[in-house]
């Protein structure tokens, strides 16, 4: 039983090997990501200016009201119209919620 459980380890040691250098092999030779910023042109290391006249806004949201607001019930009213009512679910009773399983035996 000893040189079987050391030939297992050492056929485990040897396909570990192979496949973790074999799946380094495909990685190194793999194409390159696309660079997460593009490449700059000015040569020297100085800031890039940006047009901000051709810049778009970005949304500005509108503050949300303060604890004390909420709590007493005076907080700003959200827009009725832009809520979506839940679907209304059918009434099940609880006997047919909870089914009966009837066998022949007893």
């Amino acid at each position: 039983m000893k040189p079987l459980k050391l030939g297992l380890r050492v056929w485990f040691t040897i396909t570990s090997l192979v496949s973790f250098l074999a799946g380094w092999m495909l990685l190194s030779h793999a194409g390159k990501p696309a660079p997460l910023l593009p490449p700059q042109t000015n040569q020297d290391n100085t800031a890039v200016t940006t047009d901000t006249s051709t810049a778009t806004p970005l949304p500005t949201l509108q503050p949300l009201p303060s604890l004390d607001q909420l709590t007493s019930g005076s907080a700003v009213t959200t827009n009725q119209q832009s809520l979506q009512a839940l679907p209304s679910l059918p009434s099940t009773t609880s006997r047919n919620f909870f089914p009966s399983f009837r066998g022949r035996s007893s």
